[in-house]
């Protein structure tokens, strides 16, 4: 009996001795307590029907805290670990920047030539861009610097428009968030360099910040500790295994390995100092009512108050910790967001395989790092708070 009562003892007592409790700071200097935090994040994925989520906060450029919740698979009843693959969707962008910086920074790319300079053949002559010959003039003016800040024209995808690729705007002139422009910043960058995507972004970001389980395309290795995704009502969507590599949104990673890239940028690191002072700055005021959908269109001036902004390849907004960075990722059910103050050296990365994930967005953020202050108006996370 004795044995028995020492062997429940092991089981139960000496894990939660193991997890030791950590001081969490948030934006405004207040703390709150690991164990805290993990009880409340759990009862809000019960709660929410989330179906799985990873969480990792930095605090002092560093990962203070790193968790998970809910099921990669809820037909098996297979919990999620902080190490399990997950589909990054759009966080994908600011890496596909990050890349061409580094090759801005080599050299062998520039911000402000243009686009045509670097293909080898004229935009009509490419299957997947031949509807860009009718306004090759136009096209000509399109740079890197226009796509990686959607401000080339470009729609934000060909299904949307007919599956034509016809610009919606003047180059230069408005934002217009765009796939289709990130997309073609990756083909131009394959096409000229005459590397994979996934191999350059292997060189250049994920071997040396050792983010160990991410790719910009499915490999056989994620199969042992992958993600399956789910929609509103928990009906399975399955995983994401995009098989060629596209730069507006192929990438699959952890919370953790996401954390390491995203200290790397707060760091500024990896890059020279001019290209991070392009990257980190308002390339072009965010004037739209949304970032995607019908409202795409109006005008406001609600967010002008916060500079929103994008840069190359991340949206930007002051906040009274200094300018921060952002981006969001949503995928078919799948959904992301991630969000840093580096003057702060405080962020958070919150990857999902939940449709049910962005309307709690707000919640997550504010227990994490008393984040009230992200753009979730205009991404539209607070617009299904009332479905």
């Amino acid at each position: 009996m004795k044995k028995f009562f020492t062997l429940l003892f092991l089981i139960w007592i000496l894990p939660l001795i193991a997890q030791k409790n950590i001081k969490i700071r948030h934006l405004n200097g207040k703390t709150i307590d690991s164990h805290v935090l993990q009880q409340r994040l759990s009862r809000l994925v019960d709660s929410a029907k989330i179906a799985g989520l990873q969480v990792a906060i930095i605090n002092h450029n560093k990962v203070i805290y790193s968790s998970s919740f809910g099921y990669k698979d809820i037909e098996n009843s297979k919990k999620l670990n902080d190490s399990t693959v997950m589909y990054a969707a759009s966080l994908t962008k600011p890496v596909a920047a990050y890349i061409f910086m580094r090759l801005v920074d080599k050299g062998i790319f520039g911000l402000d030539q243009p686009v045509y300079k670097y293909l080898k053949k004229p935009i009509g002559d490419y299957a997947k861009w031949k509807d860009l010959a009718e306004e090759s003039e136009s096209f000509n003016l399109i740079t890197p610097r226009m796509l990686l800040s959607h401000s080339s024209g470009l729609p934000v995808l060909r299904q949307l428009y007919g599956n034509k690729v016809n610009l919606i705007a003047k180059p230069g002139e408005k934002f217009y968030y765009s796939n289709e422009g990130i997309n073609l910043l990756g083909f131009m960058i394959e096409e000229y360099t005459g590397k994979k995507l996934e191999d350059i972004a292997r060189e250049e970001v994920f071997g040396p910040l050792q983010m160990r389980h991410t790719s910009m395309i499915w490999e056989n290795r994620f199969e042992d500790n992958f993600s399956n995704a789910y929609f509103k009502d928990g009906k399975k969507y399955g995983s994401e295994r995009r098989e060629s590599s596209r730069a507006a949104g192929s990438m699959s990673t952890t919370a953790n390995d996401y954390a390491n890239f995203t200290i790397n940028l707060m760091k500024k690191k990896g890059l020279s100092r001019k290209a991070y002072l392009e990257m980190l700055k308002p390339q072009i005021m965010v004037k739209s009512r949304r970032g995607f959908g019908p409202l795409k269109d109006s005008i406001t001036t609600e967010n002008d108050a916060i500079h929103l902004a994008w840069g190359l390849g991340i949206g930007l907004f002051d906040s009274p910790f200094g300018r921060a960075f952002f981006h969001t990722g949503h995928g078919e059910a799948n959904q992301n967001y991630a969000v840093a103050f580096p003057e702060n050296g405080t962020a958070v990365i919150i990857l999902s395989n939940s449709e049910n994930f962005e309307k709690n967005n707000a919640e997550i953020l504010k227990l994490c790092i008393g984040d009230i202050y992200s753009p979730l108006r205009w991404l539209g996370h607070l617009d299904r708070n009332s479905e």
